[in-house]
């Protein structure tokens, strides 16, 4: 996610950041190449037009479609945010709890936070379908990092590492079970989170209200030079632009909300998010961030 100020208007305003998703513009050139030709075709032969009410009604058609899009695709980014500042609450939560109420050498509190740190790092590269784990291999030994890579859920794995150690914490007495329970209840959410997060990951919007937003915009804009050309004459390729392309950002923008998890601009922050986990549960340096951003870009 790009990072920004409120407070900045009219800079924000001139910004390029942001203001294009991948393959925009590229649409954006065809719809204004189509509208030329037809101007060049209106100029042969002064019939073809089309009358401006077609687009009238068929504009408020597409509007309301790129509305419904708009708000299904924003509802699947705000969850998956919701999802993850439940799972950044319930780290704290679990380290908390055991630094404050588990009688362990300050070595044994450690190793758990550092699998709940893992947890989240791990969640984070399964959610972009990512097999290396930079920042994992520098908080685990080789076998214990041997042992996450070769489980068929490394999230799942870490969870069940936390999951031992605070059942063990119990058995020893080191912590009272009511503690320990409180404890489990906080990673319970760590997994459900995850759970929800890969929900919204593997059922993106059904294919058919793809096909129909996308076809309808198609024909909208391909045709509507046919409505303005009698009345703009030359400025209807620039016209035509102006409309295409908050037309095609908001669909396109939808397309990046149905998977908020990835690296497009606009998808959801999640290597700052571990990273804020990381440094409230470890005290990782800064060197130790700038470290892991050569390896992994650190894009958000």
């Amino acid at each position: 996610m790009i990072p920004y100020s409120r407070r900045t208007w009219l800079h924000m305003l001139v910004s390029p950041r942001g203001s294009l998703s991948p393959g925009v513009m590229r649409r954006v050139l065809v719809f204004g190449v189509i509208a030329a030709a037809l101007l060049l075709a209106h100029r042969f032969s002064p019939h073809v037009s089309l009358s401006i009410g077609v687009h009238e009604v068929a504009g408020a058609v597409i509007a309301l479609i790129l509305a419904f899009r708009t708000n299904t695709a924003y509802n699947r980014f705000w969850e998956g945010r919701t999802l993850w500042g439940s799972i950044v609450n319930a780290s704290r939560n679990i380290a908390r709890i055991v630094n404050a109420h588990a009688a362990v050498d300050p070595g044994a509190a450690r190793e758990l936070a550092v699998w709940v740190v893992v947890f989240v790092h791990a969640a984070r590269r399964s959610l972009r379908g990512q097999a290396e784990r930079p920042e994992i291999a520098r908080l685990l030994p080789p076998e214990q990092l041997e042992a996450l890579a070769a489980h068929a859920h490394p999230p799942l794995h870490a969870a069940q590492q936390i999951s031992e150690r605070l059942a063990a914490f119990a058995r020893a007495g080191r912590i009272e079970r009511n503690m320990a329970v409180c404890a489990e209840e906080q990673l319970n959410v760590l997994v459900n989170c995850l759970g929800g997060c890969e929900r919204i990951l593997k059922t993106p919007t059904p294919l058919g209200y793809i096909l129909l937003l996308q076809r309808g915009v198609a024909l909208y804009l391909a045709t509507l030079p046919l409505a303005l050309v009698a009345a703009l004459g030359v400025l209807t390729p620039f016209v035509t632009m102006l409309v295409a392309y908050p037309v095609l950002m908001i669909e396109a923008l939808g397309e990046e909300f149905d998977d908020p998890f990835g690296h497009e601009p606009n998808d959801l922050p999640l290597t700052r998010l571990c990273d804020t986990i990381e440094r409230n549960l470890l005290g990782s340096s800064p060197l130790d961030l700038v470290m892991a951003s050569k390896v992994d870009s650190y894009q958000d």
